[in-house]
């Protein structure tokens, strides 16, 4: 009887211990995790002025609807709440809040825009919360580390990119006198400034005009007018989409015939180009960078990533563009969440993933370039630092052809 009496009071004892632990995980879990889901979530502009960028968040739930259908990430399967604040700042920081106090998200995830994420950085990095992955290549995300631990950027940086263009325009358009539009906050301050940076102190004296532009402007007619009578004959276009197609298409209405014209990768889809060149816009010639796939490129189209990626838009995602590079990025970005949350550990926390994503080292996202690696250390927090220029042929009937070697972003 004693003995029975003692194994009962060591079940009871156990079953208590087991009872306690369970209670104090669930007490100190992070938000937003269980163990079979984890909810995260993003701001982005499906309507407003930036709104040919809405399909990215579609495209990264169609990848991870994808995901969820093969049971998940180490058997969690992943709710993406979207918001749309229009591009706009005021509008992120409200639903931003809601998110994190009424959604419990795990970790806001790919959030887009400069200044909209500029606007919530403080507040999340206070509370705690992996700003991940957004979508901005604007330096600050992986420069400012020390001071904003929970934030993370994924895409090239812009000054990086500005300064690729400005390598090329040394090297090989030595005659060039730039006119630059570019959108009036830092966003575009960022890429002009490291223009003229790599430029040198020499090659800054091609810039012989700079023209901004408010983003919710209704065209920019006279900004391109200027930049025309200034003398310039080379056109650089820092622009997101509807204002870079505007400004194409302005340039050739007006008869400006730039000897060269950059557009920065943000607004370089095949889709938002060949929009351009139906509206009347001369682009043949046209500049800009790459480190994604193209699944507009025919050459392209017998490659394991692109025909993965068409595959998923037919499944999951059949009212889209699978020409869209806005559709191949979000997927790209979408891919690396999976691959980061299935390297923070049986038990996910909010610090783990961070550290999964300062700690990345592979080829393996089938969605970029090859030659391309996601690549991160404690102190060096830019994920995709390579890219490759491409230069469009072909007019409305055409394409993105990629010349040269891989250029490493330089800051």
């Amino acid at each position: 009887m004693g003995r029975r009496v003692t194994v009962l009071a060591v079940v009871v004892a156990t079953a208590l211990a087991v009872a306690v632990a369970g209670a104090i995980s669930a007490r100190t879990a992070d938000p937003g995790i269980s163990a079979k889901s984890v909810t995260i979530g993003g701001t982005f502009p499906l309507t407003g002025p930036a709104q040919l960028y809405g399909t990215i968040p579609v495209a990264e739930k169609a990848y991870f609807d994808y995901t969820n259908a093969k049971g998940g990430v180490n058997g969690r399967k992943i709710n993406f709440i979207v918001y749309d604040d229009q591009y706009d700042p005021s509008q992120t920081v409200p639903l931003t809040q809601k998110l994190v106090g009424q959604d419990k998200v795990f970790a806001v995830f790919g959030s887009l825009g400069t200044a909209p994420n500029l606007a919530i950085r403080d507040y999340l990095n206070k509370q705690k919360v992996p700003q991940v992955l957004i979508a901005t290549g604007d330096s600050y995300w992986g420069e400012q580390y020390k001071k904003f631990p929970w934030t993370i950027g994924y895409q090239p940086d812009y000054p990086g990119e500005s300064k690729i263009y400005a390598k090329f325009i040394n090297s090989k358009i030595p005659q060039a006198k730039l006119g630059i539009l570019y959108q009036n906050d830092a966003y575009g301050q960022n890429y002009l400034n490291a223009l003229k940076a790599g430029l040198g102190s020499k090659g800054a004296a091609k810039v012989v005009d700079a023209e901004p532009f408010d983003v919710t402007a209704p065209d920019v007619v006279q900004q391109m007018l200027k930049l025309k009578s200034s003398g310039a004959n080379v056109f650089v276009d820092f622009a997101t989409p509807s204002p870079s197609i505007k400004a194409l298409v302005t340039a050739t209405k007006i008869g400006w015939k730039p000897i060269a014209t950059f557009v920065n990768n943000v607004s370089a889809s095949p889709t938002f180009m060949i929009i351009a060149a139906k509206a009347g816009a001369d682009i043949d010639g046209s500049i800009s960078t790459a480190y994604l796939k193209n699944p507009a490129d025919p050459k392209q189209q017998n490659d394991a990533g692109i025909k993965l990626f068409q595959s998923l838009m037919a499944k999951y995602y059949a009212s889209g563009d699978p020409k869209n590079g806005n559709n191949i990025y979000g997927m790209s970005v979408a891919w690396t969440f999976d691959y980061a949350f299935a390297h923070a550990g049986k038990n996910p926390t909010r610090k783990s993933l961070l550290n999964a994503l300062t700690h990345l080292n592979t080829a393996g996202n089938p969605f970029l370039l090859k030659g391309v690696k996601l690549q991160t250390t404690p102190s060096e927090h830019f994920p995709v630092d390579t890219q490759k220029l491409e230069r469009w042929k072909g007019g409305a009937a055409g394409g993105w052809d990629l010349f040269g070697g891989f250029y490493f972003n330089a800051r």
